[in-house]
């Protein structure tokens, strides 16, 4: 090599970007979903470390926990050597001045939609050297969006609520990556149109509605309070169905089987099928 070569490379490591300059190989995910998309792409030798509320796939459980949904750990994160730190949206702002500061690389992701999956599972693969495999799966996943996306404008609508939470009763709308799937699905949402994606109601607006489903994703319980009006269609036809909360509420490949669960749950309901328990 000639010592004018000898001399460039120095500064031409200065001004190519990082990425360009090496692949991480210490990362730290910061929220479920994020850790989730790393290991389907095949990257999740390279976490090490995560929140505390990432628990999938099993092997996760068993790394160094670093941060939980509102504090983040400096001292552990700096024990984990991360030269990447995966963030998400603006709930982690105070998260990410604090990984700055401590001069960690940071990758910041926004997804808020469903179209939003592929598009970070391409921009992960590139960052962590997983181009092929995961976009390979990217379009697996954009190409499923679309079947069910087509396989809607042909489905019968039957009114649904979507019980996000309980206490206090929370739905989705319009805004919500959850409203879609309902669309999908062919769920018609009384309160789509509501001014926020994740509306807060009374049990007496759910009543007015009158819907023929009703599905929750915590426990059996949330939805056996509704038993307490048996004038309800959903009460009195028993459609009230337990739906998996990881699945749905996490934006990660396996939102195609929340997908696939509350499909086969409408799917079931438009053939008047009768499923044997009323929670399942």
């Amino acid at each position: 090599m000639s010592i004018w070569r000898k001399c460039l490379l120095p500064w031409l490591a200065l001004l190519l970007p990082v990425s360009a300059l090496a692949t991480p190989q210490r990362i730290v995910s910061l929220t479920p979903h994020i850790t989730e998309m790393l290991y389907a792409i095949g990257a999740g030798s390279l976490v090490v470390a995560t929140d505390q509320a990432s628990d999938y796939p099993e092997i996760v459980k068993t790394l160094p926990k670093v941060a939980n949904y509102q504090s983040l750990n400096s001292e552990s994160l700096l024990m984990a050597k991360p030269d990447l730190v995966i963030v998400w949206g603006s709930t982690q702002t105070i998260m990410q001045q604090q990984i700055k500061a401590l001069g960690i690389p940071l990758l910041l992701l926004r997804s808020q939609q469903l179209d939003d999956l592929p598009q970070e599972l391409r921009l992960l693969g590139e960052k962590t050297g997983h181009t092929e495999q995961a976009n390979l799966l990217a379009a697996q996943i954009a190409d499923k969006f679309a079947f069910y996306r087509q396989r809607s404008q042909q489905h019968p609508r039957i009114k649904a609520f979507y019980q996000l939470w309980y206490p206090p009763l929370t739905t989705v709308a319009n805004g919500s990556y959850i409203q879609e799937i309902m669309n999908m699905c062919g769920a018609e949402n009384p309160f789509a149109d509501s001014k926020a994606p994740y509306p807060q109601l009374s049990e007496e607006a759910v009543l007015a509605a009158d819907p023929q489903v009703i599905f929750a994703t915590q426990h059996g319980s949330d939805l056996q309070h509704w038993l307490k009006w048996p004038q309800l269609a959903a009460v009195k036809q028993k459609h009230l169905y337990l739906l998996k909360a990881d699945w749905l509420h996490r934006l990660s490949p396996r939102v195609l089987l929340g997908i696939e669960q509350m499909c086969g749950k409408i799917d079931a309901v438009v053939k008047n099928t009768e499923i044997t328990s009323p929670v399942n």
